[in-house]
């Protein structure tokens, strides 16, 4: 009879430690992706992507067509921004979707963490998360297929 005391009591502390785990992982990657804040804004038209094998994760290039800034190449202690600017070329690093197609337009806000998608062909348009790149292959591939150095 006790052993089933014990099996719910078990659940229970098993899902009271996912939930602290999922909170605690929500609340670094926020802390994290603050460094976002800085009110960097571009929009482009895609003139080359490259998809690693890491999960669709890839590398977009824009030739920009609006800029807040000349000029974006910081660096972070941990982790890498998700985007570069040098003139009037962007890089971002993101998951790249199926329906990427050169020309296609791309709008980056940094401060909101967002990433628009307008594809030219079906008309489609979606957001998606814009995000610090922590993961060591991504930072990988980010390094080896980039223009900027």
């Amino acid at each position: 009879m006790k052993n089933w005391i014990k099996f719910p009591i078990l659940i229970c502390l098993f899902i009271v430690m996912i939930i602290y785990s999922n909170k605690i992982e929500a609340e670094n990657a926020e802390k994290r992706d603050s460094v976002l804040n800085n009110d960097v804004q571009f929009k482009g038209c895609v003139v080359d992507f490259r998809t690693s094998n890491n999960h669709a994760f890839g590398l977009i290039r824009l030739k920009l067509t609006e800029s807040s800034v000349d000029t974006f190449n910081d660096s972070l202690t941990t982790g890498i921004y998700p985007y570069r600017i040098n003139g009037d070329i962007a890089e971002i690093y993101t998951t790249i979707s199926d329906g990427l197609d050169y020309n296609d337009t791309i709008s980056v806000n940094s401060k909101s963490h967002e990433i628009e998608f307008k594809e030219t062909k079906n008309h489609k348009k979606f957001v998606s998360e814009l995000y610090v790149i922590e993961d060591f292959d991504n930072i990988k591939f980010v390094k080896k297929k980039t223009e900027f150095q």
